[in-house]
C-alpha cells in the first residue's frame, strides 16, 4: 500500500500541538505550570493580609490568580505554537517538509522524499493518532510524522491509519 502527501509548516506545527495538547505527563507539567504563578500570588497576599493589608487588595489579587491560572496554558501553548513556527520557518524539520511516498511493508514503513529514503520498524511506531484533519504516526515521546489529509495526492489515508493500526495495535 502506497501513499503519497505533502508537508507544510503548518502541519509541523499541528504535529506539536497535538503532542501538546495530548500527552498525559506533557499534561501533568502544565498543570503544574499553571498553578504556580497562581499559589505565588496566594502567598504573597496571604501574608499580606497578615500584615493587616487591604481586603481590596486581597481580592482584586485571588481574581488575578484564578484568571492567572485558567489562561497560563493557553498562554504557553501559543507560545509554544508561535516558537514552533518560528524554528521549523529557519531550518528545522527540512527533511519532513514538501513531498512524501511512505509505502507499507512486512517489516514497516517505508519513506521516501527528496532527502533520502527512510525505514520505520513497526516496532518504532509507539501511536497512531486520527483528527478530522490529519493522521499522526508517532515514534516516541513527540517525534513523529504528520499526513494532512487534504494534501494527501494518492492513496486512501484512512486504509493507510487502519493497516498501521493493525500493525502496531495502538489505540
Amino acid at each position: 500500500m502506497e501513499l503519497v502527501y505533502t508537508n507544510t509548516v503548518d502541519d509541523l506545527v499541528a504535529l506539536q500541538l497535538y503532542f501538546f495538547d495530548h500527552d498525559r505527563g506533557l499534561r501533568r507539567l502544565q498543570n503544574l505550570v499553571s498553578m504556580v504563578p497562581a499559589i505565588l500570588i496566594l502567598i504573597l497576599l496571604f501574608l499580606n493580609s497578615q500584615k493587616g493589608g487591604s481586603s481590596l487588595l486581597t481580592l482584586v489579587g485571588m481574581g488575578l490568580a484564578v484568571a492567572l491560572a485558567l489562561s497560563m496554558r493557553r498562554i504557553i501553548r501559543r507560545r509554544l505554537e508561535r516558537s514552533a513556527r518560528l524554528s521549523f520557518a529557519h531550518g528545522r524539520g527540512q527533511r519532513t517538509l514538501g513531498k512524501h511516498h511512505l509505502e507499507l511493508t512486512e517489516k514497516g514503513i517505508i519513506e521516501r522524499t527528496g532527502n533520502g529514503e527512510f525505514a520505520i520498524a513497526w516496532s518504532e511506531i509507539t501511536a497512531l493518532a486520527e483528527t478530522e484533519t490529519a493522521l499522526f504516526i508517532f515514534r516516541g515521546r513527540g517525534a513523529g510524522m504528520v499526513i494532512p489529509r487534504e494534501r494527501v495526492l494518492r492513496g486512501d489515508a484512512q486504509a493507510f491509519a487502519a493497516t498501521v493500526r493493525a500493525h502496531t495495535q495502538s489505540d
